[in-house]
């Protein structure tokens, strides 16, 4: 998967985990049309504007229902835009540590 399918999942993630609290969501739609228009560059900055606008309503209702939210997933999405590993990296291991140094 590359670096934009993956950001677009960590959206549509959200999206799907929330779409059936909040009617006429249109999350999904959106964060499409910035990466299709935008790439990676127009989805990163869509998903910033998401988290500095009206999202607070958004982020209340996912909150309440202990759903992820945007900002709980930002990290994640951020380490995809910038290229970096997944954010979970148990298992793996750490550079210049011999092969049995794992992270915990």
């Amino acid at each position: 998967m590359d670096r934009g399918a993956a950001m677009l999942a960590v959206v549509l993630d959200v999206y799907e985990g929330g779409k059936d609290l909040i009617p006429g969501w249109m999350l999904k739609e959106h964060a499409e049309n910035a990466f299709a228009t935008g790439g990676v560059e127009g989805l990163r900055r869509y998903y910033e504007a998401c988290l500095t606008g009206s999202g607070h309503r958004v982020k209340t209702t996912l909150e309440g229902d202990r759903r992820k939210t945007l900002e709980s997933e930002r990290e994640r999405l951020m380490s995809m835009y910038l290229g970096a590993a997944p954010v979970s990296r148990i298992g793996t291991r750490r550079p210049g540590r011999g092969s049995s140094a794992l992270v915990a």
